[in-house]
């Protein structure tokens, strides 16, 4: 599963606090990095640089700029984990975009399934016959005949 960063802050000692959209947080220590990876001792070296930790555009990672970033998985499944993921219930409200959390239940899943099966038997999708499309086509038909 790709995990999503919503948020990320730097902490003191090249700590980095996350928060994903699955509500998980977790603390990364970018220390470790610095003798693992050489480019990521840039990190101490240059001033200021630590503190432009930004999150990607769509989440699946951070970056300090062109040359440095890091993947959320990274984050996710090497940081200290500081609060689990929520696992929220059908009908409430998602924390990060507020979008209503909804789930068909057995039997609205088994009537979509044999809906679509019906469909897929007439060749399509269902055919309003008082739809105008249908009136025009009629009336062509009669013209031709």
């Amino acid at each position: 599963m790709l995990h999503r960063i919503a948020e990320i802050k730097v902490l003191p000692g090249y700590m980095l606090w996350a928060r994903f959209s699955d509500g998980a947080e977790t603390a990364y220590d970018v220390s470790a990095l610095f003798d693992k990876i050489p480019d990521f001792q840039s990190l101490k070296d240059v001033p200021g640089l630590f503190g432009q930790v930004r999150v990607d555009a769509n989440g699946y990672g951070i970056c300090w700029n062109d040359e440095l970033d890091l993947a959320a998985e990274e984050l996710y499944a090497n940081g200290i984990p500081l609060k689990s993921a929520v696992k929220l219930p059908p009908g409430t409200q998602c924390p990060v975009c507020g979008q209503m959390l909804r789930r068909k239940s057995e039997i609205q899943r088994r009537a979509s399934i044999a809906n679509l099966a019906k469909r897929h038997s007439r060749g399509g999708r269902p055919v309003n016959p008082d739809s105008k499309r249908q009136k025009a086509l009629r009336a062509k038909t009669a013209q031709k005949a």
